[in-house]
């Protein structure tokens, strides 16, 4: 347990298990986001190309992933940001008519680290607003843009299930604050921005990316048993992963995880739930019972 102000966290790693006794949970995200974090520069300038890569995402890249996880048999979330889902709100009902599930990735892709608590508070609550707007359904997960000193208690205030914005833990653990939880679903750094860049110009060979995957998942999965099962995080991003070409390394790893066998595909509040629920149950009653 290490405080942070009035934040606890808490890590019960041994008492990890899946719905099933799987071997390992495979945490498969998407990061939808447009061009709306690009901005005129100080001349009133915008990079166009910059701005059009990202576009790409909404315009084109996500129903092509759609029709691969409908291929694959593949549920999943789409961490969406709230401009997104003000303008293309096609997009957004094709991913809920898929059967996935829609949470918050902030509302114009904002860098929260440089936010003021309460700028960020607002953010927050507009992309929940407008996701709930679009899709009927408030958003209980998030992940921000980097994460800010005050994300993790303003996550908690705003009545958010899960968030998954770290990289320093294996498994999933508990925030706590005044007895409301927050289960935090931790990142690895091997998604596809890391292997084929943003829109700054890297190209990353599919293939090799799809090898740089298998390592990373064959690792874990000899690791993994069922009394000490793993968790296994992809994050990506419509406009990088759905151009041509990088969408064969997508399908690549998915049926080479599938192949394995004895895995979990689980939504984020499927994952978040299934841990507070279960994994984490007795020891959230203590926590929300010391709290009271």
């Amino acid at each position: 347990m290490r405080d942070r102000r009035m934040l606890k966290e808490y890590h019960y790693d041994h008492l990890i298990r899946w719905p099933r006794a799987e071997r390992a949970a495979v945490f498969l995200t998407f990061d939808f986001q447009g061009g709306e974090d690009v901005k005129p520069d100080k001349n009133g300038f915008l990079n166009y190309e910059m701005w059009s890569q990202a576009e790409y995402g909404p315009h084109h890249a996500i129903y092509r992933l759609l029709r691969i996880l409908k291929e694959e048999s593949i549920k999943t979330t789409f961490l969406t940001c709230g401009a997104i889902a003000e303008r293309f709100p096609e997009a957004v009902k094709a991913i809920l008519d898929h059967g996935h599930v829609v949470e918050g990735h902030g509302y114009n892709h904002e860098i929260a680290r440089y936010l003021p608590r309460d700028e960020e508070d607002q953010v927050m609550k507009k992309a929940i607003a407008m996701i709930q707007k679009r899709t009927g359904r408030r958003c209980y997960g998030w992940r921000s843009c980097t994460q800010s000193t005050n994300t993790i208690e303003l996550l908690i205030e705003n009545g958010f299930a899960f968030n998954t914005n770290c990289f320093h833990e294996e498994l999933p653990f508990l925030w706590e604050k005044d007895g409301k939880l927050l289960v935090k679903l931790p990142r690895q750094p091997f998604g596809d921005g890391t292997l084929f860049g943003h829109r700054h110009g890297e190209y990353g060979n599919p293939y090799h990316g799809l090898e740089t995957w298998k390592a990373y998942f064959d690792e874990l999965y000899s690791e993994s048993s069922v009394e000490r099962p793993k968790y296994i995080p992809f994050t990506m991003h419509p406009y990088i992963i759905g151009r041509p070409g990088r969408t064969l390394a997508l399908r690549g790893i998915i049926q080479h995880m599938k192949q394995a066998g004895n895995l979990w595909f689980p939504t984020g509040i499927e994952l978040a739930e299934w841990c507070l629920n279960n994994v984490f149950q007795a020891e959230c009653k203590k926590l929300q019972a010391s709290a009271g």
